[in-house]
């Protein structure tokens, strides 16, 4: 599929998804919104990928929705507070979430955060599943001060990320962060300089490609996330039946023999 507000790219079992609206800062339309989902359907689906970049293209991550798309919205409602018809394709905000699907992915999805990733923009950035920023870059919850709550699930996943003294400041205040305090608070794992910030995470996306197994990864972000839901005996027990089960599986046995003789892994796809 051709796309028209985003790049897609393939290297070497890596999928870089760059979103390309630079002119605008890689604000979100309904445009954007739509092919970012099918790129990751489609890198979901590949077998020869094992993981997934996102990032900016320019010097903006994303700085959330685009403004035309929120003024629109808030023009919908008539002085005599009767709602007015969406246009087409508008993004429906009170849609219960537009990234959730990511968190049912089973390959692991890097975000390298460049510039502003602020509002929706770190809406989206919470689902990946590992963050990197450059040193120039800028965060912010910044939806009151829009007159909105945080939205697409970000109410659940900012506490869980970085500690509800955190997720309150971040929710609260709106306020705008640097790199060096979102990786003090947790949001994002590493920062790097600017210029080095997409190939270190197309490295980190390469070294899981070839050392990891695509199964084993599956399994354990799939009960990483599922586990902040339940107990510990639940978490537990569903650890322990999954050890026992990939004991017989084909990847345990050339993980085991790839290290004894010195050799890359060969693991196979997920099925």
């Amino acid at each position: 599929m051709a796309y028209s507000e985003l790049i897609y790219d393939k290297q070497d079992k890596v999928a870089i998804i760059t979103l390309n609206r630079p002119e605008r800062m890689n604000a979100i339309t309904p445009t954007l919104a739509g092919e970012l989902k099918d790129a990751m359907a489609d890198a979901q689906g590949d077998p020869a990928i094992a993981a997934i970049v996102v990032t900016g293209a320019g010097k903006s991550f994303c700085p959330g929705m685009d403004m035309g798309v929120l003024q629109a919205a808030a023009e919908r409602k008539k002085s005599d507070g009767a709602e007015q018809p969406a246009a087409p394709h508008a993004i429906d905000i009170n849609h219960h979430s537009l990234f959730g699907f990511m968190l049912r992915m089973h390959k692991p999805i890097i975000g390298a955060l460049n510039g502003n990733c602020v509002g929706m923009g770190l809406s989206m950035a919470l689902h990946f599943d590992i963050r990197i920023a450059g040193e120039g870059t800028r965060m912010s919850a910044i939806f009151v001060r829009r007159g909105l709550s945080v939205e697409h699930g970000s109410s659940w996943l900012l506490p869980r990320l970085v500690g509800m003294s955190h997720a309150m400041d971040l929710a609260l205040t709106g306020r705008i962060i640097g790199a060096q305090e979102a990786l003090a608070m947790g949001l994002v794992s590493r920062v790097v300089p600017d210029d080095k910030l997409l190939s270190t995470a197309v490295e980190m996306a390469r070294e899981i490609a070839a050392n990891c197994s695509p199964t084993a990864m599956a399994e354990a972000k799939r009960m990483l996330w599922q586990h902040l839901t339940g107990d510990y005996q639940m978490a537990t027990d569903d650890s322990t039946a999954i050890m026992f089960s990939m004991f017989r599986q084909g990847d345990f046995k050339e993980g085991v023999m790839a290290f004894v003789h010195k050799r890359p892994p060969r693991f196979k796809p997920v099925q």
